[in-house]
């Protein structure tokens, strides 16, 4: 199963005082133990990078940058393609709450086939994908 890990849960896994980090850590468990292959993008690891920093501190968003130099996660690259659908998914709504990062997310998705999204921003829950998605994030 291909699953998008999103902004708030790897946020979620990196910080122990973050109101999702059980359950982060449950789904992760979870993930690895059904050997899902993980992707993310250059998009979100960039806004990961500096919400860590914001939230907690320097020392943990360059640990966690070293965790995921070190993994196996697939990270998608943003290309002229995947901007002009995500500026399309964008200008279409009004959400104040949807970034154009997570709009890349979403035309990721749909391009890929991505069967499954790890997140706690609802809106990734409600987005019409082209295909089924299932979501593992707040219940």
């Amino acid at each position: 199963m291909k699953v998008f890990i999103d902004t708030g849960a790897f946020c979620a896994l990196a910080v122990p005082k973050d109101q999702n980090n059980s359950s982060a850590k449950a789904i992760h468990a979870k993930l690895q133990e059904q050997k899902a292959i993980i992707y993310t993008s250059d998009y979100v690891l960039n806004e990961t990078y500096t919400l860590l920093k914001m939230r907690g501190s320097h020392t943990t968003a360059v640990k966690f940058m070293d965790e995921i130099d070190k993994s196996h996660i697939n990270i998608l690259r943003i290309d002229g393609d995947i901007e002009t659908a995500a500026k399309a998914i964008f200008r279409k709504f009004e959400d104040r709450r949807l970034s154009f990062t997570d709009c890349t997310s979403f035309a990721l998705i749909n391009k890929v086939g991505i069967e499954a999204v790890f997140a706690f921003d609802e809106h990734f829950r409600y987005h019409p994908y082209s295909h089924p998605v299932k979501f593992y994030g707040r219940e």
